[in-house]
Formats: structure tokens, sequence, C-alpha cells
């Protein structure tokens, strides 16, 4: 799962909607490989998640109940994903979701600060089979 490409969950459960009832969430700041990979090693051996990513302009107002920018569709990943690959897909959502919707290009160089852009991944184990 997400380990060569990026595998979406619809490709393995057609369905319409997707609720993830009580996910579990982690703030991702900088998008970075190493930053995936220390987020990877937090799953369980042997479990698929899936996973969303929702785009936050500012940590401030998204504690005010913001809009946030949903990055795709559900994906599904396991511990030995590529974080590479994630980080690149995360990165390359952002930069198309700043020019959908005219944001300002230089938003990803704000990465860096705690109180700027990030992105919330929110996931939950799922069984397939």
């Amino acid at each position: 799962m997400s380990i060569t490409n990026i595998t979406y969950l619809q490709n393995i459960i057609p369905n319409d909607i997707i609720i993830i009832n009580n996910p579990c969430v982690n703030r991702l700041y900088f998008i970075d490989f190493l930053e995936i990979k220390k987020f990877l090693l937090t799953l369980e051996n042997d479990k698929v998640y899936v996973i969303t990513f929702d785009f936050i302009l500012t940590w401030l107002l998204y504690e005010e109940n913001s809009p946030v920018i949903n990055l795709s569709k559900p994906i599904l990943i396991t511990k030995n994903s590529n974080p590479r690959l994630l980080s690149n897909f995360i990165v390359d959502r952002i930069k198309v979701s700043c020019e959908n919707y005219f944001l300002d290009e230089d938003i990803m160089e704000m990465l860096i600060k705690p109180d700027g852009p990030g992105v919330l991944a929110k996931y939950k184990v799922i069984n397939l089979f």
C-alpha cells in the first residue's frame, strides 16, 4: 500500500462516501521525508490504514474552526509505505490546491513556521479482508 505508487481506498473498496469515525490525528508541519518517516514508524506492523490529509492555512485560525482544504481522496498506507512518495504526494497536492484556489505559492516557504500552514493527517486501521 503506497510503496511504489499511491493506493486510493476507492480502488480497493468502491464507495461514494467514506467516514472515518474517531480517527487518530497527527499534525505535519514540514511535510518532508524525515517527518513522514517518523510518522510511519508509529504505525503497527501488518496493519493497513486509511488516511486523509487536510491542508491547514494557519494553525492559529484552525483552532477557531477556520476552513481547511482536503488534499485528496482517502489513501491506504502501511508502516512500510514509502515516506518519500508520501511526502512528494502531499507537497504536490498542496501546490495543486494553491493553483486551484489562487493561494500564494510562497505559502510553501511558510511551512517552517510553527503558526504557519501545515497538514492534518487523519487515519485509522482498516480491515480489507
